[in-house]
């Protein structure tokens, strides 16, 4: 059953989000550690409270039993002097004879006790008993004594002896009274046998001032008991005190929810007793722990929201992370999550986007190359039809020019044809830059037919640059836009400067015209065009011409987006349309087929 309800709750557990995780691991975290501080501070606070007032409270009995011991040595010393008179010991071991002898006596001993009592404060009454219960008595209230008629002589008599000669005290509960009664066996000088009885009655005020003027605030109640258990005065309410289960000095009543704390008076075998209600005791602790519920649900309170608070700070950002990660799933344009902190999550966040941006790319890139490089095929095996078809018919007219002796016509033909082969492409993706330059100079050849003086053509190459392999007809198209689009339009005589050099861009590819030039809006709009990363590899522009944006998306395609075309043109005066590419000659993605 256990095992069961583990499994169960480890499921549940990984079943949860890592927000309620969170919080169930913040509650377990605080609640937990914060109710077990507030338990084991009040348990602790409550035993040092009850040890400070254990030790409060035995200090108190303690200056009790101290004024009871005094107490004990004047009656002790007061009883000794009254044995050790000759006349009481004389009278006493002596039977009297008459009663004229025995009212002597008693005038002799009476004024002896008389003395006595009257000189201690604690006395109530004194009597000497005779082996033949002749009762020699004084009372400090009368002039006769009624402790002859109140006092239990068998009981007093019983308990003295079984003291064997020491004082004995001894406790008469009756029901609206309690006496309280010293007595001693007195004895034979000579042969210690028994021949009186010395009897004293305490005031019950004298035991209540061994503690009177002590300062009891807390303390509610203080008792003297009796070795029978008699509660002999007490300070408020009576109470009932069995320390036999006892075995410290000290114990809580329970049942009568007070802190009971004794001492044994060692002279007497009596006990003082005091109680401290515990109500009273705990006032303080109490009341602390009102404040520390207060604080500890205030804390918890402050804590929870702290705790939601930073769950909700850690969940947020990877709510959206997840959320971005599922849209990347389900193909979505690429968004940016925007997380303003510089922690591991920010880190992510980064990161994430930075992944998403380029997959974003690749997939789309990867795309429109496959779409583009499916064009390019089709195109190409439409228009290798006709130039291969043209190609030969072509060597035909070459070979027919020669037997009529036309070399005009040789020549074009034979120009052309090479053109035708540029076109086809053969085997070769990539050609020289120098092989490219022999393609443009047919291209002009040709050209020149038509335009004759009026066109000027030149190439200024580095000999460093003519082995750079470029892609196939990357200049030519620059070369007929210069013809058709600026040559054409203008009736002086045409130029056409080519240059190519390095530097620290890379390679450097120049075409130069003076032709009719662009005007500055359409100059702007075309670099702008230019200068757009190649995200569409579709061409827009459905001309059978190849163009300079088709000559531009080729580079990048080839290079990346760092490279391709950019024109400068005053209108009117002269174009030129710059080609860099990396020197490096390292083609992206190996992709020669776009």
């Amino acid at each position: 059953m256990k095992k069961k309800f583990k499994l169960n709750f480890i499921d549940y557990y990984k079943n949860l989000s890592i927000k309620y995780r969170l919080l169930l691991l913040f509650c377990i975290q605080i609640i937990i550690p914060l109710c077990f501080i507030s338990y084991m501070n009040f348990q602790k606070s409550s035993e040092i409270v009850k040890t400070k007032s254990s030790l409060y409270s035995q200090d108190i009995l303690k200056m009790i039993e101290l004024r009871m011991d005094d107490l004990y040595e004047n009656i002790n010393t007061l009883s000794m002097d009254l044995l050790y008179d000759n006349s009481i010991y004389d009278n006493l071991n002596n039977r009297p004879d008459n009663n004229s002898d025995y009212n002597q006596r008693a005038s002799i001993i009476n004024d002896k006790l008389r003395k006595s009592a009257l000189s201690r404060n604690e006395i109530q009454s004194i009597a000497l008993v005779s082996n033949n219960r002749n009762f020699y008595t004084f009372d400090i209230n009368s002039s006769k004594a009624d402790i002859e008629a109140k006092m239990p002589y068998e009981t007093l008599l019983r308990r003295a002896r079984l003291g064997n000669g020491k004082l004995v005290w001894y406790v008469d509960k009756q029901q609206d009274s309690t006496n309280v009664y010293v007595v001693r066996q007195i004895n034979n000088r000579d042969n210690f046998t028994e021949i009186g009885l010395m009897v004293i009655l305490l005031k019950n005020d004298s035991l209540e001032d061994t503690y009177s003027n002590i300062s009891k605030n807390d303390i509610q109640n203080i008792a003297l008991v009796s070795n029978d258990g008699i509660v002999v005065v007490s300070s408020q309410d009576k109470l009932d005190f069995n320390n036999t289960n006892t075995k410290s000095e000290s114990f809580i009543d329970k049942k009568k929810n007070i802190l009971v704390s004794y001492r044994n008076i060692k002279n007497t075998n009596w006990n003082i007793v005091t109680n401290i209600s515990l109500n009273v005791l705990y006032s303080e602790i109490n009341s602390l722990r009102r404040w520390m519920y207060l604080w500890l649900i205030a804390a918890l309170l402050m804590l929870s929201l702290l705790t939601i608070l930073t769950a909700f700070d850690i969940i947020e950002p990877i709510n959206k992370l997840v959320e971005g990660m599922k849209n990347v799933e389900k193909g979505v344009k690429h968004k940016p999550i925007i997380l303003n902190r510089n922690d591991e999550l920010g880190y992510l966040s980064k990161t994430f986007n930075d992944m998403s941006e380029k997959i974003d790319y690749l997939v789309n890139r990867i795309y429109g190359e496959e779409i583009t490089r499916k064009e390019a095929e089709l195109k190409a095996l439409q228009a290798q039809i006709n130039p291969h078809f043209l190609f030969n018919t072509l060597e035909i007219v070459n070979w027919l020019a020669q037997l009529n002796g036309v070399p005009e016509i040789s020549k074009i033909v034979s120009s052309l044809a090479s053109l035708m082969d540029a076109s086809i492409g053969r085997d070769d993706k990539l050609i020289t830059l120098n092989e490219e330059f022999k393609y443009i100079k047919n291209y002009i050849s040709i050209i020149k037919i038509r335009y004759e003086e009026r066109l000027d053509f030149s190439i200024d190459a580095e000999v460093d640059t003519l082995d750079i392999k470029i892609p196939r007809l990357l200049i030519q198209p620059i070369v007929e836009n210069s013809v058709y689009h600026g040559i054409d339009k203008i009736t002086s005589t045409g130029k056409i400067e080519i240059k190519s050099y390095k530097n620290n861009n890379g390679i450097i590819i120049e075409v130069k015209d003076n032709g009719i030039g662009i005007k500055r809006e359409n100059l702007i709009i075309l670099n702008e065009r230019f200068s757009e990363p190649n995200n569409n590899f579709i061409t827009k522009n459905k001309s059978k011409n190849i163009g300079l944006e088709n000559v531009n998306k080729r580079i990048k395609l080839f290079y990346g987006d760092n490279f391709g075309l950019k024109i400068e043109s005053s209108y009117g005066i002269y174009t030129k349309v710059t080609i860099t590419i990396p020197t490096n000659l390292k083609i992206e993605g190996e992709n020669n087929n776009v």
